[in-house]
């Protein structure tokens, strides 16, 4: 496979793990409502957006 595609697949899977760990922490400090959690779960949902894609 051509390592243009490899690395930043790599890469985004690497960002998703972030968000979501960061999405669990304003989740768990916040709530699941606050608009800082809800805006971190919009930014997930365009990261698996972008890998489903």
């Amino acid at each position: 496979m051509n390592n243009q595609i490899i690395e930043p697949h790599y890469k985004l899977t690497k960002d998703i793990q972030v968000k979501k760990k960061e999405m669990i922490e304003l989740g768990n400090r916040y709530g699941l409502t606050d608009r800082r959690t809800v805006k971190c779960s919009q930014q997930l949902d365009h990261l698996l957006n972008r890998l489903a894609n």
